[in-house]
């Protein structure tokens, strides 16, 4: 009877530590996940950015794609000749222009 009281309390000291590493564990892997995200989310951004869009013309569409800001401009303001049609093409993370087009009839 002495040998299975002792047995008993073994088997609990293992199973015991056995929850205490993977709770340690576990914390281990939710403090990482957490710094992760928070790094990915809080990246630097821009204070204010300016874009080119002329005088009589206006922002007739906003899109989002990835880190690209897509604006289309529109109006009827003309300029150098043609008129406001034009596609801006920006980095959200810079809030620098990346490039655009001008769109013209044949």
């Amino acid at each position: 009877m002495d040998h299975v009281s002792r047995e008993v309390p073994r088997q609990m000291l293992v199973l015991k530590t056995l929850v205490i590493g993977f709770a340690i564990l576990l914390l281990v892997a939710a403090v990482i996940l957490i710094a992760f995200g928070a790094n990915r989310m809080g990246g630097k951004g821009f204070d204010l950015a300016t874009l080119p869009v002329p005088d009589g013309c206006r922002v007739e569409q906003m899109t989002a794609e990835g880190d690209r800001l897509i604006l289309s401009i529109g109006g009827p303001g003309l300029i150098d000749g043609g008129d406001c049609r034009r596609v801006l093409i920006t980095d959200m993370k810079s809030g620098k222009l990346i490039g655009q087009f001008a769109l013209q009839n044949p």
